[in-house]
């Protein structure tokens, strides 16, 4: 379904990118990782190459222009081209009962930084080279706000959904589709290091969710990657995983 087709996936060196990289690699995409842990990112590079996958690590800091402009052209000078941007990279807070009074201007600024200016600037410098792609996708990830999530997580998913229509708006006419995956769990890009399994289970009473919810969102980022989703833009997919969102 992706045969020679590039993918870069943000946050690829944790857990969903890991598994979104996988995936599209399985159906042919040549693959592309941005994370901060050079260890994973290139650990999981070699084990894909093993099965006879391209595929490239690079070292970036998604909240700065300057790595996020190289890294989409160490992509295309290796490729040649780009035709998927999976925007995988988020960042969540430990504890989920601060009040707008508790909020410190530090953590605003973090999660804004990596949650929004990270997809906006992989978007940006991406673009340009996603129009020449005649079949080319942006998905967006961000964890689905949920009751009791931080107030500045709750805000920043409302900016994701409206950026997410806004660009897709713009990019319909040269054919560019922009998607938002929605997993209704807290195990998204960077998030990963900072909710660990205790508190997952706590809050989703689920003990196997952080498996299921990786795969969960490799199917649906594969699907909206496809040519089978050549009719969807500007979507907000909801992936449930075994847990409904209403629960």
């Amino acid at each position: 379904m992706l045969q020679n087709r590039v993918a870069l996936i943000t946050a690829g060196d944790c857990r969903v990118g890991r598994r979104v990289a996988s995936l599209l690699a399985q159906y042919g995409a040549n693959v592309v990782l941005c994370g901060v842990d050079r260890a994973r990112g290139s650990d999981t590079v070699s084990r894909l190459e093993q099965k006879g996958i391209k595929a490239r690590f690079c070292l970036v800091d998604a909240t700065v222009p300057h790595d996020v402009e190289a890294a989409i052209k160490d992509a295309v000078a290796t490729f040649g081209r780009i035709d998927i941007l999976c925007n995988n990279a988020s960042f969540g807070l430990l504890g989920n009962t601060s009040t707008v009074l508790d909020l410190t201007t530090e953590s605003w600024e973090r999660i804004v930084e990596v949650s929004l200016q990270g997809a906006f600037l992989f978007s940006q410098y991406a673009l340009p080279f996603l129009r020449r792609s005649p079949k080319s996708s942006i998905i967006n990830i961000v964890p689905y706000p949920f009751k009791g999530m931080h107030i500045v997580e709750g805000t920043s998913r409302g900016w994701m959904m409206a950026m997410t229509r806004d660009i897709a708006e713009g990019a319909i006419k040269s054919g560019v589709r922009v998607n938002l995956i929605w997993p209704h769990m807290t195990v998204s890009g960077a998030t990963l290091s900072v909710y660990q399994t205790a508190l997952a289970n706590r809050v989703f009473r689920m003990s196997r969710r952080d498996k299921n919810a990786a795969r969960a969102i490799a199917r649906a980022a594969l699907y909206l990657a496809c040519d089978q989703s050549v009719d969807i833009t500007g979507a907000m997919v909801v992936v449930d995983a075994d847990y409904p969102q209403w629960a």
